[in-house]
């Protein structure tokens, strides 16, 4: 008699067990199936990343060269003709002169360079293509 209530037991547990199994494999396979979805949608972020940290370095650098400049202009004699102290940001565009003031004004602190970043993301798709097979 207790056998059979131990077996029972067993059995009961297998089969919520396999039927958590089941619905655990469905999940993973939608997730998976978004996953390979979003994988455009991810390299074109990480792209715009990328881009984006190269555009920041540029504006740094734009921003070092004016603010050199500037400082070389104000070392400038008295009797110096004005144009070569107020043409030292006339090659820039607006946004680049006003992102250079700031950054003078500002350096930022927060960027924190992450290398191998694409990488990562194709490697993570990689191996969930094979994963798949």
């Amino acid at each position: 008699m207790m056998s059979a209530v131990i077996d029972i037991v067993i059995m009961v547990l297998l089969v919520g067990t396999l039927t958590y199994a089941v619905i655990l494999d469905r999940r993973m396979r939608k997730l998976m199936a978004t996953l390979r979805d979003m994988e455009p949608m991810v390299t074109a972020f990480s792209n715009a990343v990328d881009q984006t940290t190269r555009s920041v370095e540029d504006m740094r650098d734009l921003s070092e060269a004016a603010r050199h400049a500037v400082a070389t202009a104000q070392e400038v004699p008295k009797s110096a003709p004005k144009t070569i102290r107020t043409s030292t940001l006339t090659d820039q565009t607006p946004a680049q002169q006003r992102a250079a003031r700031l950054r003078a004004n500002e350096p930022v602190q927060w960027q924190t360079p992450v290398p191998g970043k694409s990488e990562l993301v194709r490697t993570f798709f990689d191996i969930t293509k094979e994963r798949k097979k």
